[in-house]
Order: C-alpha cells, then sequence, then structure tokens
C-alpha cells in the first residue's frame, strides 16, 4: 500500500508541476519570440497571411493551429541556412525550447494570461530604416497582379537620370504592396539593353523568371526578402552608378488570389567617404562546374560541383546561392593554401520561393590561392513536388521557369589590414523599430582568427543577454592558462588574446555564460 502512495504522489506531483508549466505558458511568453521572428512580415500589408503583432491577432486567427506544424517542420520562420554550419546577421532561427513553448501554447488553446505583462508589439519605420535617402526610384506606373494564384516575375527598369558618376553606400528596396512582393533582385545597367527589352512588350515592365533577361547586360547589385535588414556597405563600401545608368528591379509576385497592384521604389543613399572602396559583387556559374555536363537527368538526384580559386586579396561580407525549381541543396565552402577550411554557407533544404542574401557578422579574409568549392544537389524526380515537368524530363541551363542554374553571389572588398577586425553590427535598426533585443536567441562562439596565430589571435562571440560571462583558454592537458570575465553586456563583440606567453601548440578557448558552453579549438605556431 505504501508503494501505491508513493506512485501516486509522484504522479499527481509530476502532473500538478505540469499544470504549472502550463499556467506559465501565456501570451507574454510567446509573445517576444512572434515579435522578434514573425511580425516583420506577418502585418498589415506585408506577405504573411495573417498579422501577429496582438494577442488577439495570433489567439483568433484561422491559422494558429497549423502554427506549430509550420514550426516544427522548419517552413518558418523562413531561414534556409543550416545555423550549425555558419551564422549569419538576422538570423530567425527557433531554438527547440522556443518551439516546444510555442506548440505546447497552442495545444492549451492559446490562454493570454495578463497580456499588459508581453513586450509591446514592434514598431516598423515607414519610407527607411536608414534615414534620408539621396535618390528615390520608382515604378513610373502601378502594375496590376490579376488575382489568378499564378506566380509573376516581372522587370522594371527604373532611369537614375544621374548627370555624374555617382558612389552608392546603401541600397534599400521599398515594396508598395507588401503582400504581393514575395523577393526582389536588384541589378545596375550601364546601357540601353534594359531599355529595348522592355519596348519588346506593350506594357510597363517584361516577363523574366531567370533574372534580368536575355540580352540585357545587367549587374548584379543584391536583392530583398521581407524581412531583411537593410544596411550601409561596411568599411566605406560603395557601388559606382555611372551618369545616365539605369536601376533593374526583377520582382517576383506572390501567387494571390485577388486584383491588386503593386508601385514599389529603391532608396539610394550617396557615399560622403573620402576613401570609398568599390564592393565587388560577382556570380559564379556554370563555368565553373567540374563535372560538367550541367545536365539534370529525369528520374534522377543530381550533384554538380564548382572550383574557384581566388587570384586577389578579398574581405567577404556577403553571400548568396541560387538554383531553381529542381533545387534540393546547396553548400559552398573555401580552403586556404596551408589547407584551413572556412565554412561560408549550406542550405539543406532549397526552397526557391525563399531565397535569401546572407550577411556574415564580420569579414572574411580570402587569401590569394584560396580556392572556394561548392555543392548543388538537384531532384528531377517525381518526389520533387516542384517539378515543372511531368512526367520529368532532362533539364539543362537556361533563364526560363523549366531551366536550371547552379550559381552563388559573393559580395567582397579588395582586402586592407584590419578588414577581420571590423564587426558588422547585428542590431542595425532604428530606435524604436523593434523592442526585441537581439537577432540570435543562443549565446554564440565564433572560429579564432588567425588561426594558427603567433602573437594575437581574435575570438567572436555573441550574447543574447547581459550575464555574468567568462572566456577561458585551457592547453591540450586540461590546464587552464588563461581566464578573463567578460563586461555583461549583449550584442556581436570580439576580443584579442596576446598569445605571445603561450607555448607553440593546440588551445581551447570556452565561452561560458548562463550554465551554458561553448568552446573552438585554435593552435599557436611561429
Amino acid at each position: 500500500m505504501k508503494k501505491v502512495f508513493l506512485k501516486c504522489s509522484f504522479i499527481f506531483a509530476a502532473m500538478f508541476c505540469t499544470l504549472i508549466t502550463a499556467e506559465a505558458q501565456v501570451w507574454k511568453d510567446v509573445a517576444p519570440i512572434f515579435y522578434k521572428n514573425c511580425s516583420t512580415c506577418h502585418r498589415e500589408g506585408e506577405i504573411g497571411p495573417f498579422p501577429m503583432m496582438s494577442y488577439h491577432d495570433v489567439a483568433s486567427s484561422t491559422y494558429l493551429y497549423q502554427i506549430p506544424y509550420q514550426i516544427t517542420s522548419g517552413l518558418m520562420p523562413p531561414w534556409k541556412a543550416d545555423p550549425n554550419y555558419r551564422h549569419f546577421l538576422d538570423e530567425r532561427v527557433l531554438t527547440q525550447e522556443e518551439k516546444d513553448l510555442i506548440t505546447n501554447w497552442v495545444d492549451q488553446e492559446a490562454p493570454a494570461g495578463d497580456t499588459t505583462l508581453a513586450p509591446p508589439p514592434p514598431v516598423f519605420p515607414e519610407g527607411s530604416q536608414l534615414g534620408n535617402p539621396d535618390l528615390v526610384l520608382t515604378m513610373s506606373e502601378p502594375h496590376t497582379l490579376a488575382g489568378n494564384g499564378q506566380d509573376e516575375y516581372i522587370c522594371f527598369v527604373l532611369p537614375t537620370d544621374l548627370l555624374q558618376d555617382q558612389d552608392i553606400s546603401a541600397i534599400e528596396f521599398r515594396p508598395g504592396n507588401g503582400a504581393a512582393v514575395h523577393h526582389v533582385f536588384m541589378y545596375l545597367v550601364k546601357d540601353s539593353s534594359a531599355l529595348y527589352k522592355d519596348w519588346e512588350t506593350p506594357e510597363y515592365g517584361y516577363p523574366s523568371f531567370g533574372g534580368a533577361g536575355e540580352g540585357v547586360h545587367a549587374n548584379f547589385l543584391g536583392l530583398y526578402g521581407p524581412g531583411m535588414v537593410p544596411r550601409f556597405f561596411p568599411a566605406d563600401g560603395v557601388f559606382n552608378f555611372t551618369a545616365g545608368s539605369f536601376f533593374l528591379i526583377q520582382i517576383h509576385y506572390a501567387p494571390l488570389t485577388y486584383v491588386t497592384t503593386d508601385q514599389s521604389s529603391v532608396n539610394l543613399f550617396f557615399s560622403a567617404s573620402p576613401n570609398p572602396r568599390t564592393v565587388k559583387a560577382t556570380r559564379f556559374g556554370e563555368g565553373y562546374i567540374t563535372n560538367p555536363p550541367f545536365k539534370i537527368t529525369a528520374y534522377e538526384v543530381d550533384t554538380f560541383y564548382s572550383e574557384v580559386e581566388i587570384a586577389d586579396d578579398f574581405s567577404l561580407f556577403g553571400i548568396a546561392p541560387h538554383q531553381h525549381l529542381l533545387g534540393k541543396e546547396f553548400k559552398i565552402f573555401a580552403v586556404e593554401p596551408g589547407g584551413d577550411t572556412i565554412p561560408l554557407i549550406h542550405v539543406p533544404h532549397w526552397d526557391f520561393h525563399w531565397q535569401l542574401y546572407y550577411s556574415f557578422p564580420f569579414m572574411i579574409h580570402l587569401v590569394p590561392g584560396t580556392k572556394v568549392y561548392a555543392m548543388g544537389v538537384y531532384d528531377n524526380t517525381t518526389n520533387n513536388p516542384w517539378n515543372p515537368n511531368n512526367p520529368p524530363q532532362d533539364v539543362g541551363y537556361g533563364e526560363g521557369s523549366t531551366d536550371e542554374m547552379f550559381k552563388y553571389l559573393t559580395c567582397t572588398l579588395q582586402y586592407e589590414e584590419g578588414d577581420e577586425e571590423i564587426v558588422i553590427d547585428s542590431n542595425y535598426v532604428l530606435q524604436a523599430s523593434s523592442p526585441v533585443d537581439g537577432i540570435i536567441s543562443t549565446p554564440q562562439l565564433y572560429s579564432c582568427y588567425p588561426n594558427p596565430a603567433t602573437d594575437v589571435t581574435s575570438v567572436t562571440y555573441y550574447l543574447p543577454k547581459a550575464g555574468h560571462s567568462k572566456l577561458v583558454v585551457a592547453n591540450l592537458n586540461g590546464e587552464i592558462v588563461f581566464v578573463k570575465h567578460l563586461t555583461p553586456r549583449t550584442g556581436l563583440q570580439r576580443e584579442i588574446l596576446d598569445v605571445n606567453s603561450f607555448p607553440d601548440g593546440a588551445y581551447f578557448v570556452s565561452l561560458i555564460t548562463e550554465g551554458i558552453s561553448k568552446t573552438k579549438p585554435f593552435f599557436i605556431q611561429r
């Protein structure tokens, strides 16, 4: 009898603890997660199908019970880069704890609790997130979407009317209809080829699926996607716009089921730097494939590899892979002349409908002789729900919707000493634009640089919360050789370690904060 009583007591205690935990999961607990990861797209006039700006928005939505599936499957939030391979700015990645919290909250019928205890909803700037633009380019007339449930890919030519060459330090796309604009590719055209292409069609703009369109001499500048944070180029970086050039935007319009219009614009910011550095946006494509020809065979899953050797000295700060509807996976990494590998990006589950430009937290030095390797996987079987051909057919390179591509964009600057010490601000938004601090929800420790080190090495880390934290360095024997207690503050930070007194050999540096430990190896070789 005593055993039965103890067992029942244990079960009752467990149920009681579960009840307490469940009651604690109310709006104030889930609101910060939604505000940080979802509200940029899920608000009035944006592409999200329902707003997530208040308790009523979420709890009364017909989509409420779909939320657990969307987040546990990885469909939402739409962040495709693997955070275990490489971290980027503006990450929208939920931890397992956050997923469980939201799932339990929905399962409990979304209890409100005291909604006044939740943080206020985000405040989103209008007109610009970067300040007052020097030049605003707007579509000359609205584009009407038929509302037939079909995707549209339309290019629009925007004359800059510049009378002289101008250095541009930031480009900010502003959707006229956030619910319609899915993503945008942006180009600079220095001749009249885009105008001629537009004149081939009677309406304003011309259709083009793969990019700027055949025959258009366009230089790729970047892209826009819902929720992306605009930034000035780092380290006085600029694009040079020539006098009389044209700004070209290729807009992917979402498959809406109602008639609407869009008239988007672009904000350009002129550089005031006395020593501007030219941003080099380079697209590497099918010509670098090491196992040609680039043909995806019907009913097969094909993998292609490319290799590019870096001939110059570059600082890399952004990257964007590109495939079409058969794309399944994309991975890019670099190997330095000494053999060290630098992970750049891995998209394990490619989704053409969510193409993003990824910004590194700090610039990556690619020395001459570095080789950049890419791997692209393509699924040309009936298992691919986005396969444009039924039955599957052999597919090769092309601009059309039934063609394929194997490309990636890199944004670089000519290397200057100290570039790798520049931390690109991970929280660059205007004051009051969001009440939620931080971009990444968990502490992060990045690889040391340089590695191997001779006299100093830098340790970059990210703290989502201010608290007691320290860096600890140990040798291979586990002996602690260095401890530094860190200033309690949040954000992306960097410490320079003086290792002159350390003997040559292998070491481990650990970031210890709030019971969490992250460790990276580094070497000293003189």
